[in-house]
């Protein structure tokens, strides 16, 4: 069901319980009508109808169009190996009040999935955690864009398949969320020892085996902006407070392995991209 869809559906619903009951009362007033011929006795104002013969139309249903984000309690001291904490402290270029969710993330790994009609594929994937500490609910719509030495941008890919094979083999306990299903409204975490947190995993089915140094961008962690002036001079350019993770792989592209990957020096950086 798409969202036009249903966009459309509602106003057909609110335009027929707002017009049928407009026509009945105009039907009763019309000539001929019994509005028409009862007229008050001489020296008597009509009586106002009793409350309960007034035609009140039907409440408007509640649409939701995007849905909550289903987290897992997470104890603070609960034992991660290997992950890259982020921080989110606000930088000094940052604009006042915005707000930017708590971000986790292990190192670009490998895995081997069987895709119908590929075949066996061997693909890169981020495994993160996300969880919300600004105190409000805020909409979680991450985008993950790979990027090697030349500049080319490579997107993460919607593969089904490996999200239960990535799940088993990085805890089986949580339920992992993909490109599709990770996209709602994240609530806030306000437990004092209990991080409600959101796992998810980005997929890569394509990617440059030759590049020795690349970043993967992440967008969708914060509302900070900022506007830049055009290089053609034009409008302004609307940059996006990014979190950028770099990565070294040491290695050929004949025999790829995910222990020739490493984080760079620094690890991430915050930037607007």
């Amino acid at each position: 069901m798409t969202l036009s869809w249903r966009a459309s559906a509602l106003q057909a619903s609110l335009v027929s319980r707002i017009v049928l009951p407009a026509a009945m009362m105009m039907g009763l007033a019309a000539p001929g009508g019994r509005a028409q011929d009862e007229k008050p006795a001489p020296g008597r104002s009509p009586q106002a109808p009793a409350a309960g013969d007034l035609i009140k139309p039907p409440a408007i249903p509640e649409v939701k169009l995007v849905p909550n984000l289903n987290t897992i309690p997470v104890p603070h001291d609960r034992t991660a190996f290997n992950v890259q904490m982020v921080n989110t402290a606000l930088l000094p270029r940052d604009k006042e009040g915005i707000w930017v969710l708590d971000f986790a993330f292990k190192p670009l790994r490998m895995k081997t999935v069987e895709i119908p009609g590929k075949g066996r594929r061997q693909l890169h994937y981020l495994y993160y955690r996300v969880v919300n500490r600004t105190s409000k609910p805020r909409m979680f719509v991450p985008q993950f864009i790979m990027v090697n030495e030349t500049g080319r941008k490579i997107e993460d890919q919607v593969v089904a398949e490996a999200v239960p094979v990535i799940q088993a083999r990085e805890d089986a306990t949580i339920p992992l969320l993909g490109a599709v299903n990770i996209m709602g409204m994240l609530p806030a975490s306000e437990k004092p020892d209990v991080d409600d947190a959101v796992y998810g995993v980005a997929v890569w089915d394509r990617w440059d085996p030759k590049a020795d140094r690349f970043s993967i961008y992440v967008r969708g962690l914060s509302d900070g902006y900022k506007e830049v002036p055009s290089p053609s001079g034009g409008k302004p350019v609307v940059k996006y407070k990014t979190l950028r993770i770099d990565f070294i792989r040491r290695g050929d592209e004949r025999q790829l392995s995910e222990k020739e990957i490493e984080f760079g020096d620094p690890a991430y950086e915050w930037v607007y991209w």
